[in-house]
C-alpha cells in the first residue's frame, strides 16, 4: 500500500515499540495492518498521522502498549534464543583461542551481562521508536549501550582473577564439540529469523583472525589488521545492506 515516508516510518517505529515492550507479534501485525488501512485513506483527504491517532506518536504508543496484554510466552521463547546466540560467540572465541575453561563465576556472570543487554536493548529501542532525535543522537545512545556488555565483561574477567569458583576446562574433543555447536547455532538462527546476520558476523568476527594467524606476519602486526579488518567489513555489509532497501 503506498502511503507517504512519514507514515511507513511511524508504522515501522510503533512495530519496533510494540515488540520491544513484550507484545504479541501476530496482534501487533494486525493493529499495524488496520493502521495503515487508516493512515492510507487519510493521505488521500489531506489528513496526516495525528488526526487519525487522535494524540502525539508517543503518547499513542504508550497507550497502546498499556491496552495490549504483555506476551509471557513470545518473551519466554526469544530469551533462550538471545542467550544461546550470544553465548554461542563466546564459545566458538575461546575455542578458537586455545580452549574452553569456564569457572562457576564465568557462567553466572555471562548470562546476568546477555539478560541486562537484552534489558537495556529493548528500553532502548522503546526510547528512540517514541522520541525524534538525531541520528548523532541516536548512534551515541546505541554506542553506550554497546559499550556496556564489553565493560562488564571486562569487569567479569578482573573478578574472575580474585575470586576462586570451580572451573570446567574442555578438552579437544570438547573444543571441537563446542564449535560444531555453535556453528549450529548460529544457522538454527538465521533459519529461524530469516536473516543472514547470524551467519555473516561470526565469518566476519573469526575468519578473517584464523587465516591471519596462519601467516608469519608478527603479533603486533596480526591485531593491527584484525581490528582494521572487522570494522572494515562490517561497514561494507551494513552498506550492501542499505542499497538493498533502497531498492525496495
Amino acid at each position: 500500500m503506498n502511503i507517504s515516508k512519514e507514515s511507513r516510518g511511524f508504522l515501522e517505529d510503533l512495530r519496533l515499540y510494540l515488540f520491544s515492550s513484550g507484545k504479541n507479534e501476530k496482534e501487533t501485525e494486525e493493529i499495524i495492518g488496520e493502521l495503515e488501512d487508516h493512515l492510507y485513506e487519510a493521505e488521500k483527504n489531506g489528513k496526516n498521522i495525528e488526526d487519525i491517532i487522535g494524540k502525539t506518536p508517543k503518547e499513542y504508543m504508550a497507550q497502546l502498549a498499556k491496552e495490549m496484554s504483555f506476551d509471557f510466552k513470545a518473551v519466554l521463547k526469544y530469551i533462550p534464543i538471545i542467550v544461546l546466540g550470544g553465548f554461542s560467540y563466546i564459545l566458538m572465541g575461546d575455542a578458537l583461542h586455545g580452549g574452553i575453561k569456564y569457572s562457576l563465576l564465568d557462567i553466572v556472570g555471562y548470562l546476568f551481562i546477555f539478560l541486562l543487554t537484552l534489558f537495556l536493548t529493548a528500553v532502548l529501542f522503546k526510547y528512540v521508536a517514541s522520541n525524534e532525535i538525531s541520528k548523532t543522537k541516536e548512534w551515541l545512545i546505541f554506542g553506550l549501550v554497546g559499550i556496556t556488555p564489553t565493560t562488564l565483561f571486562v569487569a567479569l574477567m578482573y573478578l574472575d582473577r580474585y575470586y576462586y569458583t570451580p572451573v570446567i576446562q574442555f578438552g579437544t574433543v570438547g573444543n571441537i564439540i563446542a564449535i560444531v555447536f555453535s556453528i549450529l547455532i548460529f544457522i538454527g538462527i538465521s533459519i529461524w529469523s530469516k536473516t543472514w546476520i547470524s551467519i555473516i558476523l561470526p565469518i566476519i568476527l573469526f575468519l578473517p583472525e584464523i587465516l591471519i594467524n596462519k601467516t608469519s606476519v608478527q603479533e603486533s602486526t596480526k591485531l593491527i589488521v584484525i581490528g582494521i579488518l572487522f570494522p572494515v567489513c562490517m561497514g561494507i555489509y551494513f552498506l550492501i545492506i542499505r542499497k538493498k532497501e533502497k531498492r525496495l
